[in-house]
């Protein structure tokens, strides 16, 4: 299943430098590809990773504007990930973290953890 981590702001975006430095420092063990040049403009992916541990495979993949980010594997991870992503977005910008047919939404408030977004998915 496709899970977004996604914000609607006209003055803030996560820059694909940011996002690939941060994806780098703290999950390591990605595998990461970030597009450039005439690719960046094309393609949607602008920032693609998989990340794998003992739940399972995640393959993540950033939107061209910055806004969003989407999640293709289990629900946890894809969890651990909106929590993640939740540092790179400021206070005063909402997250929410919900399914590819908006099922569920969860608002992310900063601070949020893995176990906070999945509850609040489970009452949803």
């Amino acid at each position: 299943m496709t899970y977004l981590a996604v914000f609607d702001s006209k003055k803030f975006h996560v820059s694909r430098d940011l996002l690939a430095q941060r994806l780098e420092a703290d999950w390591p063990t990605a595998t990461l590809t970030v597009s450039s040049g005439d690719e960046a403009r094309r393609e949607v992916r602008d920032v693609t990773w998989t990340y794998r541990n003992s739940e399972g495979e995640v393959e993540g993949r950033s939107h061209i504007d910055g806004t969003c980010i989407y999640l293709d594997g289990p629900f946890g991870l894809a969890a651990e990930f909106a929590a993640w992503y939740r540092k790179l977005v400021p206070s005063d910008v909402e997250l929410v973290f919900c399914d590819d047919s908006y099922s569920f939404s969860v608002s992310v408030p900063e601070g949020a953890t893995r176990a906070q977004i999945e509850d609040g998915a489970d009452e949803g």
